[in-house]
């Protein structure tokens, strides 16, 4: 079954022991009504918005006691536990989902923002990463006659000690001809572009994360 929120709102500031939020939910395509969590803590409430509405969300609530248990696992502060998995336990997960995907979009946007900047390098859609930058953009740096062996160095006596434990290079606007000539392996690289044109010069490394080195 096809159980789907849209419009979602999510209120941060105002989410404490649960998340506020207020979205369309949608079953098999139409709208049946609306579900929303005030943050205080307390359940997720959903209603249909008519007779037709409360049919699809009757028909929800089967479909989600038919799933498997949703299960959490074992942490510092508590044993692994499951609970029968429910349609309020099924919306909170699409919000999960949903947030989780907004926040990797994020993410990805300000690491190819620092791509133009220099080296990046960290776990592929951690939230921490560094950047090892030029004078100038690397597209400059490219550019220049001696632009790969300037990357290619670069990566092999900065970087090339710091990718292990699933740490990579994040570029994806470096020919990988230069990362495999920095001794890279494809396990320590993200897949580049297939088509680069790049432009010129100079070194200077910062540290960001944002750090800059």
């Amino acid at each position: 079954m096809n159980i789907e929120l849209k419009n979602i709102k999510y209120y941060e500031s105002f989410s404490e022991e649960t998340l506020a939020f207020n979205a369309n939910l949608y079953i098999e395509g139409k709208r049946a009504g609306i579900a929303k969590n005030d943050g205080r803590g307390g359940a997720t409430y959903y209603m249909g918005d008519n007779k037709e509405g409360q049919e699809l969300i009757r028909q929800a609530e089967n479909h989600a006691k038919a799933l498997p248990d949703k299960h959490y696992p074992k942490d510092e502060f508590m044993e692994a536990y499951s609970i029968p998995m429910n349609l309020e336990h099924y919306i909170d997960d699409l919000l999960d989902e949903y947030l989780r995907k907004k926040d990797l979009e994020k993410i990805q946007k300000k690491v190819a923002k620092d791509m133009e900047k220099g080296i990046v390098f960290g776990k592929p859609n951690d939230n921490a990463w560094i950047v090892q930058t030029f004078s100038v953009p690397l597209k400059a740096v490219l550019a220049h006659p001696k632009g790969a062996e300037i990357v290619s160095n670069s990566i092999a006596k900065s970087i090339f000690q710091e990718l292990k434990d699933g740490v990579k290079i994040l570029n994806t606007n470096i020919p990988e001809s230069i990362l495999k000539g920095a001794g890279l392996m494809e396990n320590q690289y993200v897949s580049p572009q297939k088509s680069i044109a790049f432009v010129d010069k100079n070194q200077d490394a910062e540290r960001t994360d944002g750090r800059k080195r």
